[in-house]
């Protein structure tokens, strides 16, 4: 039998050769990057859920206890469909009425 030829190779002899270095004056010529980038910019070729556009993630480190009770509270709560509640839509529902206890505008979502 004989082998296929291997995509990583093919990859490596077609790929473009290394950029040039760029000299001294092109280096301090260009304008400085900004240090973060507005969240809505999503580079070439990245794909986004529909349900993700324009979301962010934020990690919070909670006792398990917290989310197990999280997941139960998703798993037997339904909406008017029938459908489980997702967890998002939980949290998001816990967070306005944190915000409301403090007196914060509370945040209102597309359609509900």
């Amino acid at each position: 039998m004989s082998r296929k030829p291997s995509l990583l190779a093919s990859a490596i002899k077609t790929a473009e050769p290394p950029a040039t270095v760029p000299t001294i004056t092109e280096v301090f010529d260009t304008p400085a990057e900004p240090k973060h980038r507005a969240r809505s910019v999503q580079s070439t070729g990245s794909y986004v859920a529909p349900s993700r556009a324009n979301k962010t993630a934020k990690t919070h480190y909670l006792p398990p206890a917290y989310w197990e009770t999280l997941e139960e509270l998703s798993f037997r709560t339904r909406d008017t469909q029938g459908k489980r509640i997702p967890q998002e839509r939980l949290v998001a529902e816990a967070l306005n009425l944190l915000f409301a206890k403090y007196n914060f505008p509370v945040v209102r979502e597309g359609g509900e």
